[in-house]
């Protein structure tokens, strides 16, 4: 793999980072009922793909790109994060739960 490749996927990765972050705080400022349930629910489901695709890479190597697992582990942190932030802002006490 070249230099300028590397760079072309760190840059690829922190892209989507942002843009996960925009939209999930987005979420988070608009609705935290609907924020709450994308922050718990879309990390695992991105979890089981990624566990089904490490498994399935270990059986039989695959053409699966490195960068890939690099997108799903932003896709697990970003919105859990995010959520603990706004978690924190919010003193624990989303209107929701009360």
């Amino acid at each position: 793999m070249k230099k300028s490749e590397a760079k072309d996927i760190r840059t690829n990765l922190a892209i989507a980072l942002l843009v996960q972050a925009v939209t999930y705080t987005g979420l988070w400022l608009w609705n935290e009922y609907v924020a709450s349930y994308f922050t718990l629910i879309i990390p695992g489901v991105i979890l089981i793909i990624l566990i089904l695709a490490t498994i399935s890479d270990f059986i039989e190597p695959s053409r699966i790109p490195g960068w890939y697992y690099g997108l799903m582990l932003v896709s697990i942190i970003t919105p859990i994060v995010i959520g603990a932030v706004f978690y924190y802002l919010y003193d624990g006490h989303l209107e929701w739960l009360v």
